[in-house]
């Protein structure tokens, strides 16, 4: 994107009114979670959560769940946040909160399928930076949840446009970027690196916002983005996407997807073939069973 066209956008999100704002939760949660492990307030969190009912409610039905093996015995916010970790909490709580900041856009890109692809890169992401790239690095998760975040902006900011963008992607199997680039000149990739600057979020994630499509040109060695770009294509892939085919994920092989890995990651190398394409199942399958868990649905998008 030019610097001119740059400087458009980012004055045009600024001035938008109707631009939701960052919900005081998330807000709190972040900067509780902005110093060391050691040094976090637990009982601040634990009183941050209590205040929203509804991602109680999402925490305790999680860290019940057979994800975490439990069997109805956690009963309190402390506990839930004992079994799924600060993490996981600060996850879920961007999870539960982004669809209803947006729950007013009437966006071309269906809301259940845009939220389900971004909580199955996010989960996806989370489980191939953990396997395989030695990423305990807190930020995998956001950043795959938020990869997307600039399709709603463009939604919301050029809706016209937009709507013939998803109508030619749609149309041409192809790539939401791709369109948009041919259509307005930018991409969601930069207008979503726009608003993850004004909400101040990581800087680790808004990196990956801009440069998910194509981590090559970024400045700075950031796994995180490469692992995410997988995951963005392994949901594509399999069916977790925005309710359309996508031909150039379609072309992509599981080997192919797995050589990139084995590249970047040396712990990736030492599968098989025979080993590699049940692991990429199972941390789809995860990513689906955590989706019907949180919109509480058990019908993927078709």
């Amino acid at each position: 994107m030019n610097p001119v066209t740059c400087e458009i956008l980012t004055r045009r999100v600024k001035q938008l009114g109707n631009l939701p704002a960052m919900p005081a939760i998330l807000t709190t949660l972040c900067d509780t979670l902005s110093v060391p492990a050691s040094k976090v307030d637990v009982d601040k969190i634990v009183k941050t959560i209590s205040y929203d009912k509804s991602l109680v409610a999402q925490c305790l039905r999680i860290a019940n769940s057979a994800l975490y093996r439990q069997r109805g015995d956690v009963a309190t916010v402390r506990d839930a946040i004992l079994t799924l970790g600060l993490w996981r909490i600060r996850d879920l709580a961007f999870s539960c909160n982004l669809p209803q900041m947006f729950s007013n856009l009437n966006c071309a890109v269906p809301k259940e399928c845009f939220w389900r692809h971004a909580l199955g890169t996010a989960v996806v992401a989370q489980k191939l930076g953990m396997d395989f790239g030695n990423l305990a690095n807190e930020q995998v998760y956001l950043a795959g949840l938020l990869h997307d975040i600039g399709i709603l902006v463009n939604g919301l900011l050029f809706p016209e446009d937009f709507r013939d963008v998803i109508q030619q992607a749609v149309q041409e199997h192809c790539s939401v970027a791709s369109v948009e680039q041919r259509v307005m000149g930018f991409t969601h990739a930069e207008s979503g690196r726009i608003v993850a600057e004004l909400w101040r979020l990581p800087v680790e994630v808004s990196e990956v916002i801009e440069f998910h499509h194509r981590p090559e040109e970024q400045a700075t060695n950031n796994e995180i983005t490469v692992i995410v770009q997988l995951a963005n294509q392994l949901c594509w892939k399999y069916g977790i996407g925005y309710g359309y085919s996508l031909t150039e994920y379609e072309r992509i092989s599981t080997e192919d997807i797995w050589q990139i890995l084995s590249q970047k990651f040396r712990k990736a190398s030492r599968f098989t073939r025979s080993e590699y394409t049940p692991v990429l199942e199972s941390n789809l399958a995860a990513a689906r069973e955590l989706a019907d868990h949180v919109f509480a649905t058990k019908h993927a998008p078709r």
